[in-house]
């Protein structure tokens, strides 16, 4: 092995020494071993970890669901991308206080896919808010004003 220096900021050294007390990893130097480990398997397709226990390690500090992007395994509610449909569905009936609703009780606040479903049904609303906004000649397809 090669020995090499490197700097990090105190507050990042004092998370990994917790880390080790906590007994997540045996020495700060396995931390760093497999964190760079993990870091070139995700960057480079061909890199095979050299850590020793890479996939013990890996299994125990890093839960499947984050190490599969886009799993929905992590949550105890309905498949994220039915949940879209369903919101989508609701927004675009007029019904933002059902999908309100549907939300505040299938996710926790502060979810991580609570706040994407928010976003999208806050978009929904303006998009309505703009249409009703528009003159009522261009609602109602007046070809007169609208070639104005």
């Amino acid at each position: 092995m090669v020995k090499s220096t490197v700097r990090f900021p105190e507050p990042v050294v004092e998370e990994i020494k917790s880390l080790v007390d906590d007994g997540q990893f045996e020495s700060k130097s396995e931390f760093y071993r497999f964190s760079a480990d993990y870091v070139l398997s995700r960057t480079l397709d061909e890199y095979e970890p050299e850590t020793i226990d890479y996939e013990a390690i890996e299994a125990e500090v890093i839960p499947d669901a984050e190490r599969e992007l886009g799993g929905d395994r992590d949550t105890d509610g309905p498949p994220f991308f039915e949940s879209v449909a369903f919101v989508r569905k609701l927004a675009l009936r007029g019904k933002f206080s059902d999908a309100e609703d549907f939300i505040d009780h299938q996710y926790v606040p502060g979810d991580r896919h609570a706040v994407l479903l928010e976003d999208i049904l806050r978009l929904y609303r303006e998009d309505t808010a703009g249409d009703d906004r528009s003159p009522a000649s261009e609602r109602e397809g007046d070809p007169t004003t609208r070639n104005r």
